[in-house]
């Protein structure tokens, strides 16, 4: 039943891309300006989130793998003893 869902699937993405018509479609400045301000700031926003978060995610990956700093989890291991 998946192959068939699969070879509908195929046949109308084909049958779409057979039937493309030219769009005669034109992008005046001010949209272009606009699409390249929004991938701008995405960008930007995203280098200063993984800039803020970057030492907290290499943090988290260096002790998923093992090689943490072993004082600072003896620590905080003595920490969580206390409470």
């Amino acid at each position: 039943m998946t192959l068939d869902r699969t070879l509908v699937a195929v046949a109308v993405v084909v049958m779409v891309l057979i039937a493309e018509r030219p769009a005669f479609a034109y992008i005046d400045p001010g949209t272009g300006s606009l699409i390249y301000q929004t991938a701008l700031t995405v960008l930007l926003g995203l280098g200063f989130v993984l800039r803020r978060s970057g030492a907290t995610i290499a943090r988290f990956v260096k002790r998923l793998a093992g090689r943490g700093d072993a004082a600072s989890e003896r620590s905080a291991g003595k920490a969580d003893s206390r409470d």
